[in-house]
């Protein structure tokens, strides 16, 4: 799809979707976005119903009529695009999605009121939630100017450093938030659309989140609102008050530091005295007596210090290991 057509596609499948789901209208591509009906009530059986048969066709022909559909969209050249789209939405209802949008109201950028997505089943690290897709439309300079308008609609907008392009991103996986700990990824997929892999263990009713980008919320993220820069105190959280410390709080230090402490200051309390040696006792060493050898780095490979001394030197082994023996 072309950008424009993404976005107005989008706009659609959202507003059949996934405001009739949620109770409110999310966010728009079309910043001037009118609803064609105030109420949508008689759209929530045809959610209900594909709930219970799972049968797309039907929920698309009830969709599929002027009452629903902008007359710019119903041709019989957008049909196959829109239903497509439709179904990507929908797909959170099927019995094995394992995702569901919900609301969300957290985030300033959207007036404490949007949305999120949450798990509804238990997802191993590495697997791919395959239902929860995003479509990617390339954006150039001229379309960037036309459709988006900074900080109304440009909330879905990613830019390739391999392609070196900005990227238009809609789809349910649009819904996903940034955490700066995410739990996924987005990774491609065929015909300009991408799906979502997880890097760790979700359980039921967790959020799904993936990292956006080191400057996506301002310089090193510091505007941003994530579950993970509240519980650390960092980004928009930075200068908040710190939050007690959990289990150990020094406690035992604390305590050790003063009971030898006097209320009275005329009595002195006897601090702790180190144990004498004992004479006539000789200590053997813990090691046999030799001359240290040079460390070649071989007895490195592998450990984590190995990785250090490979960045201060400028040693790259794969390279190294590739290259002939002189």
């Amino acid at each position: 799809m072309k950008p424009q057509e993404l976005c107005d596609i989008d706009d659609l499948a959202t507003s059949l979707v996934v405001d009739v789901f949620l109770g409110f209208n999310t966010h728009k591509m079309n910043i001037e976005h009118k609803e064609r009906y105030k109420c949508k009530s008689h759209l929530k059986p045809v959610i209900d119903e594909f709930i219970k048969n799972q049968s797309m066709k039907i929920a698309f022909d009830s969709f599929w009529n002027r009452k629903c559909i902008p007359d710019h969209l119903f041709k019989v050249s957008y049909k196959k695009l829109v239903r497509d789209h439709i179904e990507r939405y929908m797909g959170m209802f099927y019995s094995d999605s394992g995702f569901q949008i919900e609301p969300c109201y957290r985030y300033s950028l959207e007036n404490k009121v949007g949305a999120k997505v949450n798990a509804t089943r238990h997802w191993q690290k590495d697997g791919i939630i395959k239902r929860l897709v995003g479509c990617v439309a390339e954006l150039t300079e001229k379309e960037e100017d036309e459709i988006l308008c900074i900080g109304k609609n440009d909330f879905s907008v990613m830019y390739s450093c391999r392609k070196k392009c900005a990227q238009l991103w809609l789809g349910p996986a649009a819904y996903i938030n940034h955490d700066c700990m995410a739990n996924c990824k987005f990774v491609p997929n065929d015909k300009g659309t991408a799906c979502v892999k997880v890097l760790r263990d979700i359980e039921p009713g967790d959020e799904i989140t993936c990292f956006y980008s080191a400057n996506f919320f301002g310089e090193n993220n510091v505007n941003c609102e994530c579950c993970s820069c509240e519980k650390l105190c960092k980004g928009a959280f930075k200068n908040k008050e710190q939050p007690k410390l959990g289990r150990y709080n020094f406690r035992q230090t604390h305590g050790r530091t003063n009971s030898y402490r006097s209320p009275d200051k005329s009595k002195k309390v006897k601090e702790p005295q180190t144990p004498k040696k004992k004479k006539n006792v000789v200590l053997e060493p813990c090691t046999p007596n030799k001359n240290p050898e040079v460390d070649k780095g071989e007895a490195l490979l592998g450990s984590p210090y190995t990785k250090i001394i490979q960045k201060t030197r400028g040693l790259d082994l794969d390279q190294a290991s590739k290259s002939p023996e002189k």
